[in-house]
């Protein structure tokens, strides 16, 4: 729990703040505002997608590096070399089904929440648009994903 507070606290108070500022700030030095933007460029972030999603991803991927493989995947509790790399119970499809609804319905808050107001009708027709498109969208991924798993032949309920 206090790696996850040390970690918690830096990535807060120092690494994405400096990333926020950097790209949102007309003064950031990758912000496409910047009068001398990085190397001539510069990027333009919609609602926070690109900082948030950045910031997050490139997060993982070095506590992904630092930590490694799970503890017996590819060594045995001696420290011996394994021959096969070992199998890991499948994962609750319950679980899985609860986190994509949890963020499903939350992304109806966002993305209507984008148009910024429904005052008018021009307005509430973009906040509409955005719920259609984000139930198409979750509907697409569905059947995308449920054909996918079919073809290649992992359909599979995650029960032993």
């Amino acid at each position: 729990m206090s790696a996850y507070l040390c970690y918690s606290i830096m990535l807060t108070g120092f690494v994405y703040p400096v990333v926020a500022h950097s790209i949102w700030s007309s003064s950031g030095f990758l912000s496409a505002f910047n009068g001398t933007p990085f190397r001539g460029i510069g990027m333009i972030d919609f609602a926070g997608s690109g900082v948030v999603h950045m910031t997050g991803g490139y997060t993982a991927l070095i506590a992904a590096k630092i930590l490694g493989p799970r503890r017996g995947r590819f060594y045995d509790a001696d420290g011996n070399a394994l021959p096969e790399p070992a199998q890991f119970q499948a994962h609750s499809v319950a679980l899985q089904m609860l986190g994509t609804f949890i963020l499903w319905v939350g992304w109806y808050g966002f993305n209507p929440g984008s148009a910024l107001m429904i005052s008018t009708v021009a307005a509430s027709d973009v906040a509409a648009l955005c719920a259609v498109t984000t139930t198409i969208a979750a509907a697409a991924a569905a059947v995308t994903a449920m054909f996918t798993d079919t073809l290649i032949g992992q359909w599979k309920t995650g029960e032993a």
